[in-house]
């Protein structure tokens, strides 16, 4: 048999569809491939397969046509001709047999066969068009695999949730459908009540591989209501699908014996980004999807193209797949630099072993390990960057050191933990920094919950606890308490509070020279310097290596620097940096006035500076997140210590 040669496509506007011939299940798999202008007003008809590649062992023929085979008859007199074909994984194989039809043929775009896998040059422009062609594709088929483990149970849950529930997944709230015929599913206190072999099909079903895949991100989310989810032969809405699994992950649940819960609350957690999926943007890239799964570094900016805003797609340079990914990466790091003015980016870096590029370009192809510094908002205040680049891989910035790491404690990952065990892992870490140093109950529950309190918002926040609940948390794991399930149920602010200190699983709590206490990334070591860099919001900890050079060890959270004190001083003592959320649920950075509660963006610090204001104001007044630029010799001479990092 003999290998489908491809004909090149006339140009970069032009894309290949497969049209399935009819057949049996059992028959072979005949496909025509047809080239086509693709028109960006969605007069195309077709459908587009969501799917996994799957192993490469075990490569099976697909059988390409160059003439027109309509009816399952001249289908099985044709087989004795001497097809071309393309060798392809195995599932691609198995979804073709699920989806042909066996009376009519259905016309589908793969990628696997629509684009000539072999040539690198072809798939950059194929690849850079993959969003449009999913958005604008009739339907989209998300192909999640042969009917196994009772998925076809599994599937009925979770379009019976679907059709229970309304989700806003924006703030992951459920209320009941239309029609709904138990409102009780919508409920957050309600337990979820299934016997072990309906939880046992939802957990293998929501364990399939489609799941962990980058590129079905986009595929899925760009669809339109149309998109369906197919099992072996059974299929759901897509709305309905991801309604059930947002109504599965915000549910409590009665664990039937036999059930492991962990496994089950791990997987959980690992879609929590999948259902509430949002688009994205390059700096949190590595939070969104760094746990999800491809086979090409490039693919880790390429897959996510049509999820980033229109200005951040322009960063990105035509997918190239001849291209090394390490040129790749410096470049778009390069790029975002130099198109916001800002160093936000080293926020979300961390320090990598052995990787081909700067320690202050993000390693896109790696699951982030930075530390959730959510209560830091501010630390530059709102000074604008101060960059430059002497040498091609030295980036130069401009901040103040402000300690230096003395000791560290290492806290243990509490993934797939229940309560008690939090708790116990906290309290022993807070026992042994307390028998080093005395520290005040305050500076602990600010350490240990990131400074992310209710009233870090305003509107103040549901779900988050307040600070005096914090400290009293902090005040039982420094007593004699013993543990009691009961003070941690759902209702109780306890749980809360517990909740955010278990997100600092796996860093390192961090005692400063200075006597600064704060979270800082696995890999800081004694020696590391604190500092507070003009247009970075959160502190990062640098690594001296001589000669002015530093390597960026990543983010911290110290609660001592966390809104410009390290630059400006302490803010006034009424006044306070919060998430201000408007009546859109837009959030932005803001000061408030706790007398008052008059809420303003101006940082008041910045009127002692001896800069005019005017401009800045007049741009605040149109975009909240505006910066100033200051002069770092107008700083030194306000008292600022400022200083050169050289970070490599």
């Amino acid at each position: 048999m003999v290998r489908y040669r491809y004909s090149p496509l006339p140009g970069k506007d032009y894309i290949r569809l497969a049209t399935i011939h009819p057949g049996r299940f059992e028959d072979d798999v005949v496909v025509s491939l047809q080239t086509s202008l693709f028109p960006r007003d969605g007069s195309l008809r077709y459908e587009a397969l969501s799917y996994t590649w799957g192993s490469r062992k075990n490569r099976r023929p697909v059988h390409v046509s160059r003439c027109d085979i309509t009816t399952t008859t001249a289908l099985r007199s044709a087989l004795r001709m001497k097809f071309e074909r393309i060798l392809t994984r195995q599932n691609l194989v198995v979804a073709l047999r699920h989806l042909r039809y066996v009376d009519k043929p259905r016309v589908i775009w793969v990628d696997a066969l629509c684009i000539n896998q072999a040539d690198e040059v072809e798939k950059g422009p194929q690849v850079a068009m993959m969003g449009e062609i999913f958005r604008l594709a009739h339907r989209v088929v998300a192909w999640l695999g042969p009917e196994e483990n009772d998925s076809t149970h599994a599937m009925e849950l979770m379009d019976h949730l679907g059709s229970e529930v309304d989700v806003d997944f924006v703030y992951q709230t459920l209320i009941p459908a239309d029609g709904c015929t138990d409102p009780s599913l919508s409920d957050l206190d309600a337990y979820l009540r299934y016997d072990k072999r309906l939880f046992s099909a939802a957990y293998h079903l929501i364990s399939r591989k489609w799941f962990d895949r980058l590129w079905i991100r986009q595929e899925i989310h760009l669809a339109n209501p149309e998109a369906i989810i197919l099992c072996g032969f059974c299929q759901v809405k897509w709305t309905n699908f991801r309604r059930g699994l947002a109504c599965l992950y915000k549910k409590s649940y009665r664990v039937p014996s036999g059930v492991n819960t962990g496994l089950f609350n791990g997987r959980k957690r690992a879609l929590e980004g999948f259902i509430f999926q949002v688009n994205t943007t390059l700096i949190e890239l590595r939070l969104d999807y760094g746990n999800s799964h491809c086979t090409d570094p490039q693919d880790r900016l390429y897959a996510v193209l049509s999820l980033l805003p229109e200005c951040e797609r322009a960063l990105i340079p035509q997918p190239d797949y001849t291209r090394p990914y390490d040129e790749l990466y410096q470049e778009v790091a390069l790029r975002w630099i130099e198109y916001y003015r800002s160093l936000d980016l080293l926020s979300y870096c961390d320090l990598q072993n052995s990787v081909p590029f700067p320690s202050w370009v993000p390693d896109w192809s790696t699951p982030s390990k930075i530390v959730d510094t959510v209560g830091t908002l501010l630390a530059c205040s709102q000074l604008s960057a101060y960059y430059d680049f002497p040498k091609p891989e030295v980036l130069r910035v401009v901040g103040a050191a402000k300690a230096k790491v003395e000791k560290y404690h290492q806290i243990p990952h509490l993934d797939n933990t229940s309560r008690d065990v939090v708790f116990e892992e906290i309290r022993r870490l807070l026992l042994k920094v307390q028998l080093e140093k005395r520290h005040t109950v305050e500076e602990l529950a600010r350490t240990i919950t990131r400074n992310c309190f209710a009233d870090s918002y305003d509107p103040p926040h549901d779900r988050r606890p307040d600070l005096d609940t914090a400290k009293k948390l902090v005040e039982l794991m420094l007593s004699d308490y013993e543990f009691d399930r009961d003070d941690f149920q759902l209702s109780s602010p306890y749980r809360t509070a517990l909740k955010e200190a278990r997100v600092i699983r796996g860093a390192r709590l961090i005692v400063t020279t200075d006597g600064y206490l704060g979270i800082a990334p696995a890999s800081a070591e004694p020696g590391d310097v604190v500092c507070v860099i003009l247009g970075c919001s959160t502190p990062l900890l640098l690594r001296p290596l001589g000669n002015g050079e530093f390597r960026l060890v990543g983010p911290c959270f110290v609660a001592g620097l966390a809104n410009g004190e390290g630059l400006l001083g302490p803010l006034p003592e009424n006044i306070r940096v919060v998430i201000a959320i408007d009546e859109d649920g837009k959030e932005e950075i803001a000061f408030k006035d706790a007398l008052s509660g008059e809420i303003f963006h101006e940082d008041p610090r910045l009127k002692s500076l001896p800069v005019d204001l005017t401009d800045f104001r007049q741009r605040l007044s149109e975009d909240p997140n505006s910066l100033i630029y200051i002069e770092p010799k107008i700083l030194r001479e306000h008292g600022v210590d400022l200083e050169y990092f050289d970070i490599v």
